[in-house]
């Protein structure tokens, strides 16, 4: 049955049952379609089983061709799934029977795919580049459709790692012509679908990424109990729904993933994307459980992690988890959330120069990979970073231009939070009306998702409550300390004006020293005047409304 048919339904579960109840009585091509049906239900063991088989059954039918296709299947699917041990002991068996038949494997396009695999996994990008090559034109030279499909995947998916992105993504869609035109069998179009879903939404191209999700959830509906793919096609739409604003949809499709699936990868990415949602609306606690989730099962839970430790006025452990994340050099897609979250951090934390370097890089990610998405974070970046220096003039272009990238892809929490940004340029350059006309504009998308917490943000930002520490979780009588530490007063000074006692003046500044995360009183006065919190008149501001990831709200006294 090939992808192209996907009205017409496969049912998997039959086709296994069927197979299984007469196993001994299997012929060859029996077996091997026995292994496929508990290859697409996820019976591992079974499938290994069935393939090693009907592979012997092969080879003693005479049929040498079929038998190195089953062990190529088998060493194929394990690499696939990070069994890198079995795969490779498979892929010598692969080289045994090519020996035996007299075939260099060299010449063998299932000899050549396999290693262009291992050469992938293994981070030899150059290498498996070359070998891609020529396992692509072995197999159009065989006119072998299915390792044509698996080596120009391979081929795309590492010549987007190199950064030759326009050559890997022209690869990949030419993966998804063949296999929508019919040409390729279920059991590759599977492992293709999900690797160039995954492409797209690691280097953020939503556009690609919505056109395949869609067409793996037609593949998916049209076959009864595909569950290696069931899984990695509901992680995959999700993450879309929630680019779209469908968030209700996106959690029960998470939640759904987290009850029955097994494979750690596919469960780690599930965990966080909740993590996300509900730190998008304000449930602090459930963000919390479901990042720690997450990061027990080997998944790099920040930027989302280092924003909800923002909004619970921790700021340095927020800032230290984006940093610590970005030193690990992530795929440049993660890398580029991590960056913009920085922005974020450090704009809020007075440390522009840090900002204005994260946004630079931001703008070379975006550069290199070109995508709509990743333009529209370069813009809001550098805007914010002006926003944050006072540098206001050239804001308008940047946010204008970051907003009608979000409302073309389809992304109404990103552009509510742009046109918050214009709101906050409009009111820097005199133009409350304006401003306000913004504010509104954000406030009903804000209000239709339930975006909780940057609705509170936004009211205090839309009254003009510019308060820059509320970030850090200062009470008002904080406040008060901090700007008399400020004007150099000591602990008894400041109990004697404020009416406190020395002791509660001392465990303020703790406190204070704390929640900013600084070493001193020296640190806290420098503070104070990089966010203008020296005079008595001011009140202090809250953070900005966030980036793709914003938080749940801060607390408040």
């Amino acid at each position: 049955m090939s992808a192209g048919h996907a009205q017409s339904a496969v049912d998997w579960v039959a086709s296994f049952d069927e197979l299984a109840a007469r196993r001994d009585a299997l012929t060859a091509a029996e077996l091997d379609d026995l292994g496929l049906a508990a290859w697409f239900l996820g019976h591992e063991a079974e499938c290994v089983r069935a393939w090693d088989d009907a592979h012997r059954a092969y080879l003693d039918a005479g049929e040498t061709d079929a038998a190195i296709r089953c062990v190529f299947w088998l060493g194929f699917t394990l690499a696939d799934h990070g069994e890198t041990v079995r795969a490779g002991a498979w892929m010598a068996r692969l080289f045994e029977l090519l020996v035996a038949a007299g075939r260099p494997p060299q010449d063998d396009a299932n000899a050549v795919l396999a290693q262009g695999q291992r050469a992938f996994a293994e981070g030899r990008f150059d290498e498996s580049i070359g070998l891609g090559e020529r396992a692509l034109a072995l197999a159009q030279a065989g006119r072998d459709d299915d390792l044509e499909v698996l080596a120009t995947m391979g081929l795309g998916r590492s010549l987007i790692h190199v950064g030759r992105i326009s050559e890997g993504f022209a690869c990949m869609d030419r993966v998804m012509l063949a296999i929508s035109s019919g040409r390729v069998s279920d059991r590759a179009a599977g492992p293709a679908y999900c690797a160039i879903v995954a492409s797209c939404l690691d280097r953020w191209d939503l556009d690609r990424a919505r056109v395949w999700t869609r067409d793996l959830n037609d593949w998916c509906d049209a076959q009864r109990g595909l569950e290696p793919f069931r899984g990695e096609c509901s992680v995959h739409r999700a993450s879309v729904l929630r680019l779209m604003g469908e968030w209700d949809e996106a959690e029960a499709t998470l939640v759904d993933v987290c009850a029955r699936e097994r494979r750690a990868q596919t469960l780690e990415n599930a965990y966080y994307g909740i993590g996300e949602l509900n730190r998008l609306v304000g449930r602090r606690a459930e963000a919390e459980a479901a990042y720690r989730r997450a990061s027990e099962l080997g998944r790099e839970v920040q930027p989302g992690l280092a924003l909800l430790r923002r909004d619970e006025g921790r700021p340095g452990a927020a800032r230290a988890g984006v940093a610590r994340a970005l030193e690990a050099s992530p795929i440049p897609g993660l890398r580029a959330e991590l960056l913009a979250a920085q922005v974020e951090l450090e704009i809020e934390h007075g440390q522009a120069e840090v900002a204005r370097r994260a946004a630079s890089d931001l703008r070379a990610i975006s550069d290199l990979l070109g995508t709509d998405y990743l333009r529209a974070q370069a813009d809001r970046a550098e805007a914010r970073v002006l926003l944050g220096t006072d540098a206001t003039e050239q804001v308008l272009p940047l946010l204008r231009r970051s907003w009608s990238a979000w409302r073309e892809l389809e992304a109404p929490y990103e552009a509510a939070i742009t046109r918050v940004l214009l709101g906050r340029a409009c009111r820097a350059l005199g133009d409350e009306e304006d401003a306000q006309l913004e504010f509104d504009a954000a406030r009903t998308v804000l209000t239709g998702l339930g975006a909780v917490a940057d609705l509170g943000r936004l009211e205090r930002i839309a009254a003009g409550d510019d308060r820059p520490a509320a970030s850090a979780g200062l009470t008002r009588r904080e406040l008060d300390v901090l700007r008399l530490v400020a004007g150099g007063r000591s602990n008894r000074q400041i109990a004697t004006e404020l009416f406190l006692s020395e002791r509660t003046v001392a465990r303020h500044v703790s406190n204070i020293l704390g929640k900013l995360d600084l070493a001193n009183r020296a640190a806290a006065t420098a503070f104070a005047f990089e966010h203008g919190l020296t005079a008595a008149d001011r009140v202090p501001v809250t953070p900005e409304l966030g980036s793709s990831a914003d938080a749940a709200p801060p607390r408040h006294p």
